[in-house]
């Protein structure tokens, strides 16, 4: 009797999932909330999450590498940030008005992320970036955007080119071409681009996710921070670091705070609570956050940047936010999510090498561990830190069959499972256990073939 494939294994393994999508795919377009959950042949329905544990709707236990999509550093149902929300429920979490957490959590913001004079919260790491922008073209009078290949920052209709190639095309339909007419898309760590984009004087802001593309997976030159601030400054541009997974990640301050460059503007996300619903910040320079002021009535028409939104500063985000953070500031939940991200880095590395597979494990300095599956130039020649090769291919065949494989193996990854969030609650022996598992899915690549 043939012995069965990965893929007749995830069906047999997950049958309430399977069943569970089919049903969903009548209700909800594409039977996912959400495009990176999409997964093949079908995603896996969560019930309940712990610590670094997720389980199924079918009983399974999975070590978890992607939930909160970046930002549950402290993993799942963090004891302290569970009573705040607990306590805050109770007390009302929608009052119409200003609440009082609002001057705690500010406080705690401001404190950990240098750019930070002045704080707007926001609804979504999405709006955060719509705000960005407006405020940036508001104060400069300007109207162009520049982004980097590869560079993602949400669904705002500015911002959809640039993340996939061709990068000028929007990667959705329905966005009208006089939307992205002003987005500049450039490759990453080219001064002399970067300059001869700015020389016009017309770019409102220059926007980067902070540590590089899709968290790291195309790294940023260290020298190349000090470049965008200095040619920023230089033609007047306003410089935003998109920290909505960096931020409270990469370290309490985020990647400005490890690399000693402050932006004008940042946007942060989920971070600053731990990943509650209804939570996000754009914080930045005092003179540009205050075209939120209100002034005399042809400026308020005119020349203000309105803003609304329900959910703004509302008391559970407050609450958890104080909570969560309150904890990151120490610093040593991001050392030790750090040190987790080195372990595992090198162990999977290990599995590689021990079955010659070309690749290369890398984690871009901070917790997130990044796969390469192929022949690299740079292989040797690099730290396994930051990778700056731009022109690697990470197919979608490969990554599927990665994720699928790893969740047979009891770990739980995005969708393509190429990328790794570590947190500081991932124990030895979860590290362990996903090295071994890593291997374990090579294994099966290989024989299936999906792997060369």
């Amino acid at each position: 009797m043939p012995k069965s494939t990965s893929l007749e294994r995830y069906a047999t393994k997950f049958p309430r999932s399977k069943e569970m999508f089919s049903r969903a795919e009548q209700m909800v377009p594409r039977g996912v909330a959400h495009d990176a959950w999409q997964a093949s042949p079908f995603p896996l329905f969560m019930t309940r999450a712990a610590g670094s544990r997720i389980w199924d709707v079918d009983g399974n236990e999975f070590i978890d590498y992607f939930g909160g999509h970046g930002g549950k550093v402290l993993g799942h149902a963090h004891p302290a940030v569970v009573r705040a929300a607990q306590a805050q429920l109770e007390r009302g979490i929608q009052f119409g008005t200003n609440c009082d957490l609002m001057l705690e959590w500010a406080g705690i913001i401001q404190r950990l992320v240098p750019s930070a004079e002045r704080i707007e919260f926001m609804n979504s790491g999405t709006e955060a970036i719509m705000y960005g922008i407006r405020l940036a073209r508001a104060y400069t009078g300007r109207k162009k955007v520049i982004r980097f290949q590869f560079h993602f920052a949400g669904a705002y209709d500015a911002v959809t080119v640039g993340y996939k190639k061709p990068f000028q095309v929007s990667v959705s339909a329905g966005v009208l071409p006089e939307a992205v007419e002003d987005t500049i898309v450039l490759p990453m760590n080219e001064e002399k681009t970067l300059e001869e984009a700015l020389r016009n004087r017309d770019v409102a802001v220059v926007m980067v996710e902070a540590a590089g593309a899709s968290s790291g997976v195309v790294g940023i030159k260290p020298s190349f921070y000090r470049t965008m601030r200095d040619l920023t400054g230089q033609y007047g541009t306003l410089l935003l670091f998109d920290e909505i997974v960096t931020g409270f990640r990469y370290s309490p301050g985020g990647v400005q705070a490890a690399v000693g460059v402050t932006p004008d503007l940042t946007t942060l996300g989920k971070g600053i609570t731990g990943v509650m619903p209804g939570a996000g910040a754009v914080v930045g320079k005092r003179e540009v956050l205050e075209m939120l002021l209100f002034k005399d009535e042809e400026w308020n028409r005119y020349r203000r940047v309105s803003h609304f939104g329900t959910f703004n500063a509302n008391p559970l985000c407050a609450a958890s936010g104080i909570a969560y953070l309150n904890v990151i500031a120490s610093g040593r939940p991001t050392e030790e999510a750090n040190r987790n991200a080195r372990v595992l880095r090198d162990g999977m590395q290990a599995q590689l090498d021990r079955r010659e597979i070309p690749g290369c494990v890398y984690d871009s300095n901070f917790s997130v561990v990044h796969v390469y599956l192929g022949t690299c130039g740079l292989r040797g020649k690099c730290d396994r830190g930051v990778c700056v090769n731009a022109e690697k291919e990470r197919p979608s065949e490969v990554g599927e069959a990665l994720y699928r494989n790893f969740a047979l193996n009891g770990v739980k990854t995005a969708a393509r499972g190429f990328d790794l969030f570590v947190s500081a609650v991932h124990s030895e022996e979860d590290l362990e256990r996903t090295i071994r598992a890593f291997g374990n899915c090579l294994d099966t690549m290989l024989e299936e073939k999906t792997l060369k």
